[in-house]
């Protein structure tokens, strides 16, 4: 593998941890949904700031987008009063401009000839389609919210930690 495999391999799989552990909160009554964005926002803009520092000379900027875009969602976290509507709409602009951080990625392979555009446009859509089902769907308790937010967040890194690996093993059979 690649040094920028590896280490998008290793920081996606280190999100679907931490997503993993949001989605037991609930158990241990933690529903404090400030907490629970605060951690998820912050391991991203953290582990992914540190990724574009790693493979800066990979000329990759997806890494950098994303840690700016969650540090954007942890200052609109503590600036605005946490009501439902806020959270979503904050998981809403989040969503979008991931989505477009997404698209001009895969575009990026599109343009080279690489066949892991098509799978990139797949994990858009899918990605696209589970954050807009989950956003629709905070209308519940804290402890339900969590869990939306933890089940978006996991399938989205699950979604992330593909690439690399497809990535490795299509270059593998050629």
């Amino acid at each position: 593998m690649k040094k920028k495999e590896i280490v998008d391999f290793i920081s996606n799989l280190s999100l679907l941890t931490i997503s993993g552990v949001i989605l037991l909160f609930p158990t241990f009554n933690l529903t404090d949904i400030k907490l629970t964005l605060t951690i998820i926002f912050g391991f991203y803009a953290l582990i992914k700031l540190s990724c574009f520092m790693l493979i800066l000379k990979e000329k990759d900027y997806e890494n950098l987008f994303t840690g700016i875009i969650s540090i954007g969602c942890l200052i609109a976290i503590y600036n605005l009063k946490l009501s439902t509507k806020n959270i979503a709409l904050i998981l809403l602009i989040w969503l979008t401009l991931m989505a477009l951080i997404k698209l001009k990625k895969a575009d990026f392979y599109h343009d080279r000839a690489n066949k892991m555009w098509i799978l990139r446009i797949f994990i858009l859509f899918v990605f696209i389609t589970i954050g807009l089902i989950s956003s629709l769907n905070l209308m519940y308790e804290k402890s339900v919210q969590i869990l939306i937010i933890g089940f978006f967040f996991f399938i989205n890194n699950l979604l992330d930690t593909i690439d690399p690996l497809v990535s490795y093993l299509m270059r593998g059979n050629k």
